[in-house]
């Protein structure tokens, strides 16, 4: 048992041993070779930076760049006791392993995620202290959304499964890892967002969630035997297709001083300016933009692009 509850630095700071090639480890238990393991990582995590991109940008609908960086190899012990930034962390599974993926979301990204959700930007070191608002928490299961989205593309590379969001645990002193092997690979992950780089994510892969699928990789007939009965996938498809959604447009989001608020009165005009990108969004999502026009004498929005 894996029980981490000392004090921390940032990883880029943590002794650790660089996974530069597969000769370099051993990772199976048994003294097996280990390159198969090793390049099937590899293969995922050069697939994680585009995949991650993607999904982190819908979420709050700006543009960031997404760097994975090389994956280092230490004791879980000493990546948890090395961490110094204030951060939550998600707990992920990677289709039947019991070995979790966690990634540590820093507390800075965070803040900057809901800055821009919510049209704003990020200034490069604001970031928010003592309890998480509730904007961060209802950020956070949108940020674990994404990156679970992002994980199984990157794993489908390899072979088909899912990576499911599991929990997030906001104090680095109770997370406890059941762990045969001690040993991680950390990928830090920064982002770059409103021209600001940040120190954004880590993602965490045990040794023994890898021996764990490495039957998987040597057995390509069990994509076949694992494929997902086309009835039940056909009757969910109907289902969810039934499913109503709310859908708004938001035309504009002018500002008014208090004291202009209170003089307002029925009959009273705010000017909105004219625009041809205007946001339709479904949920808390923004799923395309258009314009605002007229059809058959009421009003209409018409889709120009689909995000």
């Amino acid at each position: 048992m894996t029980n981490a509850k000392t004090p921390s630095t940032d990883p880029g700071t943590a002794a650790a041993e660089n996974v530069a090639g597969p000769a370099n480890h051993s990772l199976l238990k048994k003294g097996g070779p280990d390159d198969l393991l090793l390049l099937a990582y590899k293969k995922v995590e050069k697939k994680l930076d585009g995949a991650l991109k993607v999904y982190l940008s819908n979420v709050i609908d700006c543009d960031l760049e997404v760097e994975v960086g090389d994956s280092t190899k230490l004791s879980f012990s000493d990546w948890l006791s090395g961490l110094e930034t204030e951060s939550v962390y998600l707990e992920f599974h990677l289709g039947a392993s019991k070995s979790p993926i966690l990634v540590r979301v820093a507390r800075t990204y965070l803040t900057a995620s809901v800055d821009c959700f919510f049209g704003g930007q990020f200034d490069g070191g604001t970031q928010s202290i003592g309890e998480l608002k509730k904007s961060e928490i209802a950020m956070i299961d949108r940020l674990a959304g994404a990156i679970a989205n992002g994980l199984t593309d990157a794993w489908s590379t390899l072979f088909a499964t899912t990576v499911r969001y599991n929990c997030c645990i906001y104090d680095k002193g109770d997370i406890e890892l059941d762990l045969e092997d001690e040993n991680v690979l950390v990928s830090a992950t920064s982002v770059q967002l409103s021209g600001h780089q940040i120190a954004a994510i880590d993602i965490i892969q045990t040794i023994d969630g890898l021996i764990a699928i490495e039957p998987q990789l040597n057995r390509p007939h069990l994509r076949d035997v694992n494929e997902i009965d086309p009835i039940w996938k056909a009757n969910l498809k109907d289902s969810v297709e039934q499913i109503y959604l709310p859908v708004r447009s938001v035309l504009a989001r002018p500002t008014m001083q208090l004291s202009e608020l209170s003089r307002l009165a029925v009959g009273d005009i705010l000017p909105v300016a004219p625009t041809d990108n205007v946001p339709l969004i479904v949920g808390d999502r923004v799923f395309a933009h258009g314009s605002i026009g007229e059809q058959s004498g009421g009003v209409a929005f018409k889709i120009k692009n689909f995000l």
